[in-house]
Formats: structure tokens, C-alpha cells, sequence
């Protein structure tokens, strides 16, 4: 009876963290906390499936299967069932990296005499790094890079961009210009920037760069995840979760969404066709609203396009979710998106290959 029970809350709560992104967290904001773990509801599913069919019970199997195939469109997102895909012959390709590196700060190897994060960016051979969290390129953010690393860095991306208004910032290989697409309303931080790079050729991508409003939890806080390991810890994280842990997370959901209409109508402002790349700290998830909101009814993800399983892009205090983004449209085609674990920030990076499928003046 209990296994029963539980199954039953476990087959519903995968149902609402499914659909949690179809619910505006202005009214509601229980559903999108749980989208944020869709996953791991789902991984909890197929264990309850399992383990009914080895109790020979019909009907508790049934209803975990009947769970996941009513889940099936946002669990494609969450679990793409994909591959990474071949360029056209004669085709322009290119390599662009979408990170949050945290200022460079190096989490994992505090004492470690270089800068991680720049000697990334340097053997990358990325055509263009997206950086958030990043205020400018002085020694002070690029911390314990020597001059000569630091050299190497520009010689290697000589063309650089970003507001120093932003934590956005951009390094290329080819001429980069801000477009003047930012938010400023309201005097806050703006949360989102855009960028033009001119390839070689006549080639020319549109790149919106994302750093949407984050949890604001303090690092107690976000511990709060690794207590739950007992049945006496889970009971005072549930506290704390119902306390000021879920005010935060209203806010924090809510404002993305304010953040996710205005980066929305910047994308409007864009010829469809036009190629463009839209990535970056989304602080959300797959099937989330904020990103339902930004990826609407034209773009494309391109990590589910080119991938067979899950992804994790946050990487600290327990929170192991997917919430940095990459999504595309235009006349652009996804050929490959890997998260690689370098684990000098929180986040992991995003590293995405594309084609050009058509040269857009």
C-alpha cells in the first residue's frame, strides 16, 4: 500500500514538473520549481516501472508507462533521443562557446598558479566565446593570467565586444559589433545583449547573449539541497524551502519572466530569416516557462537536435540542472552542441558547431 501511494504522488508530481512550463509562475510558482527537476521525476518513474513489473502488477505499470508517454513532449527536451550531424560539403562552418565563468574565479583549484578559464578559451579554437559573468578584460576579472596569457588571449580573439553596463561579453575571431538591442528599461542590470559577427565571405550571425535574473540564494541557502541525505535533514531543508528559499524562488521565476518578454521582442525586432543564435545562462530549464517564452514557435534547440540524453550545465551546491540554453534560427543548421566539464566556474560551458546554410547579407 505504501509503495502504491507513493507511486502514485511520484507519477503526479512527474505529470505537473512536466507541464510546470505551461504555468505562469505570476500566478503560480510550485510548478515551475518542480520543472526544474523533471529528470529526476521522470528517472524516479521508470524505477517505479521497473519495479512493478517485477511485482507482476498490470495496472501500477501501466499507469508509470501511460506517466511518461502523456510526458513525452517536454521529456524530449529533457532526454533528446538525437545525433550530432555532418556539414554539407563546401558548407562555412563554425565553432561558438556559450559560458558563465563566473569572473574567472577558479571554484574547484582556488590555488592553481594560472587562470583555467583563460587557457580554455585559448585552446578552444572556438570562432566566438560568449561570456557572462564577465565585466571587462582586465587582469582583474581575468585573475592570475599573466600578461603573456592574457596576450595570447587577445592575439588569438583580436575583436571583442560588450557594454561595460553588462556582465555580457563577447570574444571573436572576426569583426564583433554590439547592435543596440539591450534591455535598460527600468534602470536594472540588463540581463541580455546583442551582437553581430562578419565571418569570412559575406557571412554574417546575429548572437543574443543571455545572463536572465538568478536565484539570489545565499550559499546556506543553496545547501540546502546536499542536507537533504537523512530523513531529519529533509525535514529541516523542507523548512527552509518553504520559508525564504520559496519567496526567493517566486521572485527569481518571475522576474525571468519579465526578462524572457523583453528578449522575446528583441528577437522580433529580427528578420526570421537572419541567422541567429540565442544562448546563454538562462537559469532555467528545458520545457521551463521563462524558455518556452524565448524559444516561441520559431527557434530551434540545438543541443536537443544533436544529442542522445540529458545535460547538466550547473554544477555546484546539489543544483545539477540543465540551465544554459542554445537555442538557433534563421538560414543555420545545428550540426553538434557538447557540454564540456572544465569545472573552473559553476557552470559548465556550451560548445556548439553550426553551418551556414545559406550566405545572409
Amino acid at each position: 500500500m505504501v509503495m502504491r501511494i507513493i507511486s502514485v504522488i511520484i507519477f503526479l508530481l512527474t505529470i505537473i514538473s512536466a507541464y510546470g512550463g505551461k504555468m505562469n509562475p505570476d500566478y503560480l510558482t510550485f510548478p515551475a520549481v518542480l520543472c526544474l527537476a523533471l529528470p529526476y521525476f521522470a528517472i524516479l518513474t521508470g524505477v517505479l516501472i521497473l519495479f512493478w513489473l517485477i511485482q507482476r502488477k498490470v495496472i501500477f505499470t501501466a499507469l508509470g508507462v501511460l506517466t511518461l508517454v502523456v510526458c513525452a513532449a517536454p521529456l524530449g527536451l529533457a532526454f533528446p533521443l538525437s545525433s550530432g550531424k555532418s556539414p554539407e560539403e563546401g558548407s562555412r562552418t563554425f565553432k561558438i562557446i556559450s559560458w558563465n565563468v563566473l569572473h574567472t574565479d577558479d571554484i574547484r583549484k582556488p590555488d592553481y598558479g594560472s587562470n583555467r578559464a583563460v587557457e580554455f578559451m585559448i585552446n578552444s579554437d572556438a570562432d566566438v566565446i560568449c561570456l557572462a559573468e564577465l565585466l571587462n578584460f582586465s587582469p582583474a576579472e581575468l585573475k592570475k593570467a599573466s600578461p603573456q596569457l592574457i596576450d595570447s588571449l587577445i592575439r588569438k580573439y583580436p575583436f571583442r565586444a560588450g557594454l561595460s553596463t553588462t556582465d555580457i561579453k563577447v570574444l571573436s575571431k572576426y569583426p564583433v559589433s554590439q547592435v543596440g538591442l539591450t534591455d535598460t528599461r527600468g534602470g536594472l542590470q540588463p540581463r541580455y545583449d546583442f551582437f553581430k559577427v562578419n565571418f569570412p565571405g559575406g557571412n554574417i550571425l546575429n548572437i543574443g547573449m543571455v545572463h536572465l535574473y538568478s536565484y539570489d540564494l545565499s550559499p546556506e541557502e543553496r545547501n540546502v539541497m546536499k542536507d537533504m541525505k537523512s530523513v531529519e535533514g529533509a525535514k529541516e531543508s523542507m523548512k527552509e524551502l518553504k520559508g525564504s528559499i520559496m519567496h526567493k524562488l517566486r521572485n527569481a521565476f518571475r522576474q525571468r519572466a519579465e526578462n524572457a518578454n523583453a528578449l522575446r521582442e528583441a528577437i522580433n525586432t529580427l528578420r526570421p530569416s537572419a541567422p541567429l543564435i540565442v544562448c546563454g545562462d538562462f537559469n532555467d530549464v528545458p520545457a521551463s516557462w521563462t524558455y518556452n517564452l524565448i524559444r516561441g514557435e520559431d527557434m530551434n534547440d540545438a543541443y536537443v537536435e544533436t544529442n542522445f540524453g540529458p545535460a547538466i550545465t550547473y554544477n555546484l551546491h546539489g543544483f545539477y540542472f540543465h540551465i544554459d540554453q542554445m537555442l538557433y534560427r534563421g538560414n543555420l543548421r545545428a550540426l553538434k552542441v557538447k557540454v564540456d566539464k572544465i569545472n573552473t566556474s559553476d557552470h559548465y560551458p556550451l560548445i556548439g558547431e553550426f553551418e551556414f546554410t545559406k550566405k545572409e547579407k
